[in-house]
């Protein structure tokens, strides 16, 4: 009675128990696994791309390709050393990602030009060893780059290599930028379990594992997992090998990496031991036992549990405030809490950059349309005008010289009230009046309460002009209707009519304009001015606002203008 009515319950219980939490625990190591290899291996990516990024630097900025060309003109090659020297220090001597950076010209292939960062362990030693084994080997790589990135691996360093375009998209130099691994390194010893490691970047190694033979056996088995042309996940539980590709539409990512066991399920390995002790015990003591593991194990997994899932929903930085109370979970939730702020720096570093580089595109877009006309010869032609009582003459100047005025934007005010907008079409409106006469009319259908709205600066004057040039039959008779409202909730529609046909060519013409990057020796001042103001509106307030060209039903071709109404821009 007593085996059957107790113990073997008790035991089939324990049992039963040992298996579910096992199971569970086992499956939320498996989680916090893949949850930090996810989460890891984005940061990899951030700091690769970071790299790139830091290497971009050397064409955005024009310090070199300035000091090449004055170079090239005065011979002074003192000059273009320290020149050149200064900026490779400046930007890359105190990058964490960075040990060293090199420079070379290819009319100078002899002469290389470098900067060390010796926070990083940068030494002359490795310039030396640079010129001696890879020189001739990344100036051959070179010459088959173009615009592209390639990485070198040679015995274990690392070198990041790109080409620099003059204005005719040919190299003049190439830049090289040595890697620090170990910033690397310690960025995948963030994943739970963590052993070892290789990583390929577009088909090159980028870091080979510490231990290469333990990678031998499972590398081939592993690479053969992935599937061409999507992004992959591989987890072979036994071997504990972790196989991660991503591609990103530009890079493809190769993980490979090596658990242990020891570490990653060392929690499921002590719960066994002590749930077999507590199989010994009476049902008093397996209750207590079962508290204290609630409290102990459940509870903490619990935590990490939540916070994992809030890291999912994007709320980066979360922190596991109830630490548990012994050591192996500590260190657990201390990891995770570790890689969780670390994982929100890189965003917000990311996200400033990315702010930062929306502001120069505005301005490199808004200095497109900033000509420099002789306004002054303008007003002497107006004043001979009316010397010679020839007033028709003086209003199309004047509406020319308001029209210039817009396009010189002496005041540096991107942004301007809307009112001040359409007194420059009204400018353009006037002296196409007097070029055709009676053959153009235009019609205004506008929202007075409106005029206050601030939008950017030349928006609505290119498209009406478009629309006068290639819209109408003005042959027979020109009609322009431009209609102003609020579309709800806060969006501002300006919509341009004229009475022209749109046609199957013109339209392809107009998607592949709007949507592509387009050469602008092959394309005409109007068709880029439009395309001009699309680029603006959707860098300014979004990919939802533009401009958008369609036919309505009178088969007029209607081109209109969505703009965000913004609170802040305004203010």
């Amino acid at each position: 009675m007593i085996l059957i009515g107790w113990f073997f319950p008790l035991l089939v219980l324990t049992l039963v128990m040992i298996f579910m939490i096992s199971g569970r625990v086992n499956n939320q190591a498996e989680k916090m696994i893949m949850t930090s290899t996810e989460k890891t291996t984005e940061i990899f990516e951030m700091q690769v791309n970071a790299c790139i990024t830091a290497s971009k630097e050397a064409s955005y900025i024009s310090i070199i390709k300035d000091s090449w060309k004055d170079y090239l003109k005065t011979g002074n090659s003192w000059a273009l050393l320290e020149e050149v020297s200064d900026f490779l220090r400046k930007q890359y001597k105190y990058d964490p990602l960075i040990q060293n950076a090199m420079l070379i010209f290819t009319e100078k292939p002899s002469k290389i030009f470098y900067t060390l960062n010796n926070g990083n362990g940068g030494t002359y030693n490795d310039i030396m060893l640079f010129d001696k084994n890879l020189r001739e080997e990344v100036l051959e790589l070179s010459k088959t780059l173009d615009t592209r990135i390639s990485i070198i691996n040679d015995n274990g360093r690392v070198y990041l290599v790109r080409n620099l375009l003059d204005s005719k998209f040919q190299p003049y130099a190439v830049l090289i930028l040595e890697v620090n691994k170990e910033s690397f390194s310690e960025i995948l010893k963030s994943i739970w379990g963590y052993e070892d490691a290789e990583v390929y970047f577009n088909g090159r190694l980028l870091l080979e594992s510490s231990n290469p033979s333990k990678m031998d056996d499972m590398r081939e088995t592993l690479l053969s997992e992935i599937k061409p042309g999507k992004s992959n996940y591989y987890y072979k539980k036994h071997d504990s090998f972790i196989c991660k590709e991503v591609r990103d539409g530009y890079n493809d990512f190769i993980f490979l990496i090596k658990l242990d066991n020891m570490v990653a399920y060392s929690e499921i390995e002590s719960m066994q031991v002590i749930f077999a002790i507590l199989i010994l015990f009476m049902i008093p003591l397996v209750i207590q036992i079962l508290h204290f593991f609630h409290k102990r194990v459940t509870i903490p997994v619990n935590e990490m549990v939540h916070g994992a899932n809030a890291i999912e929903k994007g709320e980066y930085g979360v922190q596991i405030q109830n630490m548990a109370s012994n050591d192996e979970f500590r260190y657990m939730q201390t990891s995770f809490n570790h890689m969780s702020q670390q994982l929100k720096n890189q965003f917000e570093k990311i996200y400033s950059e990315e702010i930062a580089l929306r502001d120069a595109k505005i301005m490199a877009l808004q200095s497109q349309i900033n000509p420099h006309f002789l306004n002054n010869t303008l007003e002497i032609i107006n004043w001979e005008a009316r010397l010679n009582e020839n007033y028709k003459v003086s209003g199309m100047i004047e509406a020319l010289s308001t029209m210039l005025e817009a396009t010189m934007n002496r005041k540096a005010q991107p942004i301007l009230p809307l009112s001040e907008e359409m007194a420059y079409v009204d400018a353009y409106l006037y002296i196409i009046a007097q070029r055709f006469g009676e053959k153009f009319q235009c019609f205004k259908e506008i929202d007075e309460s409106l005029m206050d709205v601030k939008v950017p600066r030349l928006i609505v004057q290119p498209i009406v002009e478009n629309a006068v040039e290639h819209g109408m039959d003005i042959s027979n008779q020109g009609v322009i209707t431009i209609r102003i409202y609020r579309k709800e909730p806060d969006y501002l529609v300006v919509e341009v009519e004229d009475n022209g046909t749109l046609t199957d060519a013109e339209r392809i013409k107009i998607d592949k304009l709007l949507n592509e990057e387009p050469d602008p020796a092959k394309v005409k001042r109007i068709s880029l001015g439009i395309r001009n103001v699309d680029q603006r509106l959707k860098i300014i307030y979004g990919p939802e606002c533009g401009l958008f060209i369609n036919s309505n039903k009178e088969n007029h071709t209607v081109s209109t203008l969505l703009i965000k109404i913004d609170n802040e821009l305004e203010q």
